[in-house]
């Protein structure tokens, strides 16, 4: 059974659920909600979080700072982005992303503007999350009246980059920056031209996404077969040797070892570049 402890705004509900408080969102799922009630599930949309460690105390303390309509905005950016992901987006983005549009709404007030050292890659290595971004700021401008510096939309993709991965959050900084470099890396090492509007390179930056988020979190890929690691080897030997380059980067950035699966798939996905 959820039990309501505390409605903290018409949306929000502090509850307790198995002896563990939580926090819920659900479109006036606060409005008259007594506490020791029980809550109707079919009402709840959004956040379920546990309240048992020093961040989500903090996200709860957040409760009584933030507006309401913060959140409610919030809320719909979310839906806006979770419509475009295959996986669900961690539920702490309601309130990480909640903070961040308050502050910057703050700081646009004040006529203070962050910039973002890393606009660039964010826009040609993560494009989706970018255009949520430009339509999430679009989204807040008009409804509170207020105009945000260019780069909040990076600064909201990388917001949703933390909640769609597996690394850990607060890594979003550190995948744009090895997509980034081994792009760079792949670039270097080939020394041609690359078509950077085809299929095959949209492919490689995908793989390299999902990459960065595996050597981030300690859970690179094992077990591919031998067979075709040796046929790569034999018929693409350029693609290999960049990914060997790769491989030697990985190892002394973050002390890990990429095993032949790993450099299967990148030398692949070189080779149709290099073609």
């Amino acid at each position: 059974m959820i039990t309501v402890k505390k409605s903290l705004n018409n949306s929000m509900l502090l509850v307790e659920h198995d002896q563990q408080e939580m926090i819920l969102f659900g479109k006036g799922i606060g409005f008259g909600a007594r506490p020791g009630t029980q809550v109707n599930a079919a009402g709840i949309e959004q956040v379920f979080i546990p309240l048992e460690h020093l961040k989500s105390r903090h996200y709860f303390s957040l409760t009584n700072t933030i507006p309401v309509a913060w959140f409610d905005i919030t809320h719909d950016i979310i839906a806006l982005a979770q419509a475009q992901y295959s996986e669900k987006l961690h539920s702490v983005l309601f309130f990480t992303l909640a903070e961040h549009l308050w502050f910057a709404a703050e700081r646009a007030r004040a006529g203070q503007v962050i910039a973002n050292k890393l606009s660039w890659e964010v826009q040609r290595y993560y494009q989706k999350e970018y255009a949520i971004g430009l339509q999430a700021r679009a989204m807040v401008e008009a409804r509170f009246k207020l105009e945000l510096g260019e780069d909040e939309a990076v600064h909201i993709a990388f917001h949703l980059i933390n909640a769609s991965g597996s690394a850990g959050q607060d890594t979003a900084h550190q995948q744009v920056q090895l997509v980034n470099r081994i792009a760079e890396i792949v670039r270097y090492k080939l020394n041609r031209s690359i078509d950077v509007t085809s299929i095959n390179y949209n492919r490689f930056i995908t793989h390299l996404r999902y990459f960065a988020e595996r050597i981030l979190a300690g859970k690179i890929s094992t077990g591919a077969g031998e067979d075709f690691y040796q046929e790569l080897l034999k018929f693409h030997p350029e693609a290999m040797s960049v990914a060997w380059t790769i491989r030697d980067y990985i190892q002394e950035k973050y002390q890990l070892s990429l095993p032949r699966e790993e450099l299967t798939w990148l030398s692949m996905h070189i080779s149709r570049l290099s073609h």
